[in-house]
């Protein structure tokens, strides 16, 4: 069983690789083998395409990320208040940044979390589950060029 110090290290340092943009094939050193990776960010499957639905397996989880690459660009993505279970081998952690849906153009703020599962693969602690809760609404209305038209009636 991970200790609370290597998940947090391994937490972080996926979230670190995030928020410095690596490409997807970097991001999936983080992630298991055995038993395949799961992504999943929660919400209705028709708001954006990388929404409600499971990616399973390194190829999807990389997919995954490359969806989100090719809709979405991001500013000063941070995290903090980490929260390490040692007995479900699980860390939560809150994220924020500035996120910019690329075809539109929009923009808005957002705070997000995201749930990491690990297993220990090799001696080394592995993501095997990766779970985002975001501002799906956000994504929605700026995907539809929506965002700043809904900002402004709430004025």
């Amino acid at each position: 069983m991970a200790s609370y110090d290597s998940l947090k290290t391994a937490a972080t340092s996926l979230c670190t690789a995030f928020a410095t943009e690596q490409p997807p094939s970097t991001l999936l050193t983080h992630f298991s083998t055995t038993p395949p990776p799961i992504a999943h960010e929660h919400g209705l499957p028709c708001l954006a395409p990388f929404v409600g639905r499971e990616f399973r397996g390194a190829n999807e989880v990389a997919k995954y990320f490359g969806i989100l690459a090719d809709q979405l660009s991001f500013r000063n993505m941070e995290f903090d208040d980490y929260v390490v279970d040692t007995r479900e081998q699980k860390v939560s952690v809150r994220g924020r940044s500035r996120f910019v849906w690329t075809a539109t153009g929009e923009a808005w703020n957002e705070v997000f979390t995201y749930t990491l599962g690990f297993v220990e693969e090799d001696g080394e602690i592995k993501v095997s589950k990766y779970e985002v809760w975001a501002d799906t609404g956000a994504a929605y209305l700026a995907r539809k060029g929506k965002l700043k038209e809904c900002e402004t009636q709430n004025d």
